[in-house]
């Protein structure tokens, strides 16, 4: 019964794992992955020898992509079959732990089950990174710790020598699988001292102690190769506060539960009642869980003690996962009175069903959780063929995932330069040469405020071209510019056109006004405030048709959104760009151009317009015909 139990768990693991494996995009980590991977052997291990991670997933992957290509799909289920491989691990890890009896078959089943609908597990098994394989090791490792304590003979040199392999693959694929390590070294440990209890330190030591020692050794001659890099890695980044080891549990226990699509504060009451079965079985199964407990215990130790408890780290519990969830199974299948048992069960459901549900639809369809949509952004450059296009990346590990999906990368350009953060002049030098080559810029901009904190590559350009369009796509931004032949820095047409009692509009440049479908129309403003402000007001711009309808509109603060008009200082111009992206199917025609200020906090306060004609709150620039 166990047997066909556990066979439908798998495949509902294996459901759960390739449902909607491609509908995402990949994102900047998952490119990596793909392209570092197209390298040959010796290139990737020279790759991995300066990137933050060792080389074993990027060395399966590549073999892995010799037979299933390289498609989202194809490279994504190599994580997803390490997926499910380890529900099958968690079933024969309970199974070895867990003394013969007749509670054995439920936890294992519940255990197994657990892992198999368990969010965060699903999550990476869905991603092209080496987080799925991370936690299959650790399972496996101590999987074969358990099966070379209870072995004797030629079967322990058997497991001897998985063990030894497992544990070196470990720590070839992740940077964080010595907190693995030190765990097993600590149930070494106990179990030598129990030994020693029992048939004395000499016995002890010559079947535990020194077989340990050699394994060890054995990994470590296995990992020597690597061992000068991985110094060179460990510790080399200030990751800040950790706040209290209590609020990192109580954040540890949620994301375990339910992954990261769901907040700890909106689910406190499931993770009360989670971190309440945790103890309860623990304390049930005392007697044959507490290498489980260790194996939990100690990566949140590590993580804790070396400042990784931001949100991005999370996924180093990968390692950790599988044996939290047995030890719930634990608390819900060793009671020894039935109606226990059943009140245990009802709690777990109760606090999982729900948050878990949530998860799951949130991974799969709330655009919210979505990976950043590198393959859509493409698409649309493309879409365009725009024959002067350029696309800037502002952080240089954009380029992997970005030229997975657009052929060309002769016109991609991975700003800023170097390692290093960005100065102006090596800004504008680089800026500079790149806008003479193009008359329209796409610009993807992510993690600012680590590669250009002060943002010089979005100020240059939008100093220097005209945002047409500025949105998120995830926790990405897609922005497009209209780079003209000069930069405007004189007004063409001077006016006074006054926009409340305070700004007044000085004058514009409009260089373009016989258009095609799909251009970009560039305009400079050039305000000025007679005192200083205390709101900030968005520009807008209308098009509008003959017959009054809207045909396409901007709507951005001064700058780019640089240049708020909080800081602007009184009688002091103010030289302000701005592009218009006309619609790639606009009649041709004539449209007005119409120009407002209103106050952020409220869309519908708009500034009033004192025109000759008398009071309006669009004020028209000029007539644009398109052709």
């Amino acid at each position: 019964m166990l047997r066909i139990f556990l066979l439908a768990v798998l495949l509902l693991a294996f459901g759960l794992r390739f449902h909607l494996l491609a509908a995402q995009s990949f994102w900047n980590d998952e490119g990596n992955s793909a392209r570092l991977s197209e390298r040959s052997v010796a290139l990737i291990i020279e790759g991995t020898a300066s990137d933050i991670h060792p080389p074993l997933y990027y060395l399966l992957l590549h073999a892995w992509q010799q037979a299933v290509g390289t498609s989202e799909f194809g490279l994504r289920a190599f994580s997803a079959f390490a997926g499910v491989l380890l529900v099958a691990g968690v079933a024969a890890f309970s199974r070895i732990i867990q003394p013969r009896d007749r509670w054995r078959g439920g936890m294992v089943g519940v255990a197994a089950l657990l892992t198999a609908v368990n969010p965060a597990l699903i999550y990476y098994s869905q991603e092209t990174r080496m987080y799925a394989l991370l936690g299959l090791l650790a399972v496996l490792s101590g999987w074969a710790l358990w099966q070379w304590r209870a072995s004797v003979g030629r079967a322990r040199w058997s497991w001897t020598a998985a063990y030894v392999l497992l544990a070196a693959a470990g720590l070839y694929t992740h940077y964080f699988f010595p907190a693995v390590l030190a765990a097993h070294n600590l149930i070494v440990l106990a179990w030598l001292l129990a030994s020693a209890r029992s048939v004395g330190w000499a016995t002890a030591v010559r079947r535990l102690a020194l077989p340990w020692a050699g394994m060890m050794l054995a990994v470590l001659l296995l990992y020597a190769p690597w061992l000068p890099i991985f110094a060179g890695q460990f510790g080399a980044d200030d990751l800040g506060e950790r706040g209290s080891f209590v609020a990192f549990l109580l954040t540890a226990v949620s994301w375990m539960t339910f992954g990261a699509t769901i907040a700890t504060e909106t689910a406190r009451w499931a993770v009360v009642i989670v971190a309440m079965l945790l103890f309860i079985g623990l304390w049930l199964g005392r007697r044959w869980v507490w290498g489980t407990a260790v194996c939990l215990l100690i990566p949140l130790l590590f993580m804790y003690a070396a400042g990784t408890v931001q949100p991005e780290y999370l996924k180093f519990l990968l390692v950790a996962v599988p044996f939290f969830l047995i030890l719930l199974a634990t608390a819900v299948t060793t009671a020894r009175q039935r109606s226990i048992r059943a009140i245990l069960s009802i709690l777990l459901i109760a606090a999982l069903s729900l948050g878990t549900l949530s998860s799951l639809r949130n991974l799969y369809t709330n655009p919210a959780y979505a990976r950043a949509d590198y393959r859509g952004m493409a698409a649309r450059i493309l879409a365009d063929d725009h024959p002067g296009a350029g696309i800037i990346l502002n952080a240089p590990n954009q380029w992997e995932v970005f030229t997975y999906y657009y052929p060309d990368d002769t016109a991609v350009y991975p700003l800023p330069e170097g390692r290093s953060r960005p100065t102006p002049a090596a800004v504008a030098a680089a800026l500079t040469a790149i806008t003479a080559q193009h008359d329209r810029l796409y610009a993807i901009f992510w993690g600012e405020a680590q590669r250009d904190p002060e943002r010089l590559i979005e100020r240059w350009l939008d100093t220097h071209a005209f945002k047409a369009r500025d949105e998120w796509v995830g926790d990405v931004r897609f922005v497009v510019y209209a780079v003209p032949p000069e930069p405007a820095t004189e007004m063409d047409t001077a006016v006074a056109i006054p926009f409340g009692a305070a700004i007044t509009l000085v004058g514009y440049t409009l260089n373009k006004t016989d258009l095609r479908p799909g251009d970009i129309v560039p305009v400079t403003l050039f305000w000025q405030t007679a005192v200083p402000l205390d709101k900030r007001y968005k520009v807008f711009l209308h098009l509008v048709g003959p017959d009054g309808q809207l045909v396409a509109q901007r709507d951005s603060e001064p700058g780019g959104g640089l240049n708020l008009a909080t800081i602007w200082s009184p009688h002091e111009t103010v030289i302000d760009n701005h592009g218009l992206l006309l619609p790639a199917d606009l009649p041709p025609g004539r449209y007005t151009l119409l120009l407002g200020l209103y106050d952020i906090a409220d869309p519908t306060a708009r500034l009033p317009i004192l025109t000759p004609t008398g009071q309006t709150d669009a004020f028209p620039l000029s007539e644009l015909t398109v052709r």
